[in-house]
């Protein structure tokens, strides 16, 4: 597998997604294995109304929008300002008042904002993280549990390998993988080992497909 990260590539990819791109859908019931995996990782954040939480990666908002009503605030931040165009419109669409959008990443999510003083307390990444290269995930990780207020959560649903994935190439397009500059997912082994090395007190695996998972770790 390739191990390059390429940002501009990566921002001018999604800014130029087609509309109907299952990758950055809006529809958080769509049927695939994306919104298998996002409505997944909704249920192990376990919110409730004194929540904020920090959506990265969040591309048009579906997930921010789906987390709305059982949280106080949702803060979605992406690389993509098309992205965030088409995520702000689909809040006013919505009617959601408790969502805001800003231009951030893993490697500057402060590049907006301060998240440092929103009392972010769950953190979620769909489909988004496997974009970075081994040595980022760990540095975005860290990153990430430096803003988390104590006690949090962060949950990671993506592309992550509990198996060769050469043994289920089959598989590659229905998981949305593309063995191409833009895409470095990891083994289920580095994501534990990242997590254990940024201080998690409780991870928890959950195998979605050969190639697909979840990991929900908890912050005291």
């Amino acid at each position: 597998m390739k191990q390059h990260y390429d940002r501009g590539k990566l921002e001018q990819e999604f800014d130029n997604l087609p509309e109907a791109s299952p990758i950055a859908d809006i529809d958080p019931f769509k049927g695939d294995i994306i919104a298998m995996v996002g409505a997944l990782a909704l249920d192990y954040l376990d919110l409730d109304s004194g929540d904020t939480l920090l959506d990265i990666g969040t591309g048009r908002g579906r997930w921010a929008v789906a987390a709305s009503p059982y949280c106080r605030k949702v803060i979605g931040i992406d690389i993509s300002r098309r992205m965030l165009e088409d995520a702000r419109s689909n809040i006013a669409s919505a009617g959601v008042e408790n969502v805001e959008f800003f231009r951030g990443s893993f490697e500057n999510p402060c590049e907006e904002v301060n998240l440092s003083r929103m009392n972010i307390n769950k953190v979620v990444a769909i489909y988004s993280l496997h974009h970075l290269t081994d040595p980022m995930k760990m540095e975005a990780i860290s990153k990430l549990t430096q803003i988390l207020k104590r006690p949090g959560r962060i949950v990671v649903g993506d592309i992550m390998w509990f198996d060769d994935p050469g043994k289920h190439r089959d598989a590659w397009d229905e998981v949305y993988f593309d063995d191409n500059e833009l895409d470095h997912p990891a083994s289920i082994s580095f994501m534990k080992e990242v997590f254990q090395h940024s201080g998690a007190n409780e991870i928890e695996v959950v195998q979605i497909h050969p190639l697909v998972g979840l990991i929900s770790t908890t912050f005291l």
